[in-house]
């Protein structure tokens, strides 16, 4: 059960607890909970507390078996965000499919305290983008889910011209436990992972930060089959990780540094047989098809990194391609309304980087055979860990 928060602390009371507890956001950005609450609280008006759960991670499903099997933490975190801010109204926001977890929501909002706080489940888009914050917003104003250009932040301007708090749902479900006890949340922080891919068991688990990849992979994932040949700590979210590298922290600074991330916590782990420049196609078509199509840095940009690295797998790249590759890529980092093109440009080139043994294979006429790799729609890593959600 998650500890209860006695609401008759101040709302900056509550936010200086969650900074002491050092409470990170866990949609992604690792950004601290308690700047976000403040930039609300500094814009006045009507605020209003959004719960994104729009998860879209290829491999994430942290974030739905959350709210199917914890509702009421998401719901107590909610309330004491809304506390914080100032806020009368929050919605829960998900995708369009997730009915299941909508109706354990539903359930929950019956049975938990929330003393006035009007909230609303609403569920809307399908595409991976539509998880940003700024496109959640469109969404719930009745728009296409296009993300907004930064600034203003939603912050200061976010639904219907409100100040807005936008958190994602397992950040929230930590906030009552952050709250109740920061010393002990910082000294002893954990979150959940999404296991999958080349493992015997993929799944949700909830660890501690500082425990390593390697250790991760065997003890909740059951080890693989074959030996192991790339770590993806964020999903497609960040540069994967070789082999000799698993024993990394599960640290989003460690990771950082190591030239990687922790993102979602979207742990991929892939087998040495699967062919290094298979999986780039793989990842460069994940962020060509779900590139929302509003701004042509990113659409055409990440339309060329999926081409050049089609062509390198077929063996009919030039070197030049590969220049050009990095010059697309240049041009797509600091363009782009969301962080759907800065992602795309450092994801794959950082993968391609790693694996120069086969990119000069490729380049010397040899072709990838087989091609396939687990962010494709439909693959069997990707149904797997779906899967985990029913079981």
């Amino acid at each position: 059960m998650s500890p209860t928060v006695d609401l008759n602390w101040s709302p900056e009371e509550l936010i200086r607890r969650v900074e002491a507890a050092g409470l990170r956001g866990r949609g992604g950005g690792w950004f601290p909970v308690a700047r976000k609450w403040r930039a609300v609280g500094v814009e006045g008006g009507k605020p209003v507390v959004i719960a994104n759960g729009a998860e879209g991670e290829p491999g994430s499903i942290k974030d739905r078996w959350l709210m199917l099997h914890r509702p009421e933490r998401v719901l107590e975190g909610l309330r004491i965000a809304a506390r914080a801010v100032g806020a009368h109204e929050a919605i829960v926001y998900l995708k369009g499919s997730f009915v299941e977890p909508a109706r354990a929501l539903e359930a929950a909002l019956s049975r938990t305290p929330l003393d006035g706080l009007a909230v609303r489940v609403a569920r809307g888009a399908e595409s991976y983008v539509a998880g940003e914050e700024t496109a959640v917003l469109e969404v719930l104003e009745g728009r296409k889910a296009w993300p907004r250009e930064k600034p203003p932040y939603p912050a200061a301007i976010g639904l219907q011209g409100r100040p807005t708090l936008v958190q994602n749902v397992e950040t929230l479900s930590r906030v009552a436990e952050a709250v109740s006890d920061p010393e002990g949340f910082r000294s002893g922080e954990r979150t959940l992972v999404s296991v999958w891919g080349h493992v015997r068991r993929p799944g949700v688990y909830e660890l501690p930060l500082g425990k390593r990849l390697a250790d991760i992979v065997n003890d909740e994932g059951g080890g693989t089959e074959e030996p192991l040949g790339w770590l993806f700590p964020a999903g497609p979210s960040a540069s994967p990780l070789r082999a000799d590298r698993a024993d990394l922290a599960l640290d989003p600074e460690v990771l950082r540094a190591a030239g990687s991330g922790l993102g979602s916590a979207t742990l991929l782990v892939v087998k040495d047989s699967l062919p290094p420049l298979a999986l780039a196609v793989s990842l460069a078509a994940f962020f060509e098809r779900e590139s929302c199509g509003q701004c042509p840095p990113c659409v055409v940009g990440a339309g060329s990194l999926a081409r050049i690295t089609r062509s390198l797998a077929a063996g009919q790249a030039r070197p030049v391609e590969l220049g050009r590759l990095r010059e697309v890529a240049g041009f797509m980092e600091p363009h782009g309304y969301c962080a759907h093109a800065r992602t795309a440009a450092r994801a794959v080139t950082g993968f391609l980087a790693q694996a120069r043994e086969s990119v000069e294979a490729a380049l010397g006429g040899a072709a990838t055979a087989g091609l396939g790799g687990p962010f494709d729609e439909g693959s069997l890593e990707r149904q797997a860990i779906e899967a985990c959600l029913s079981s």
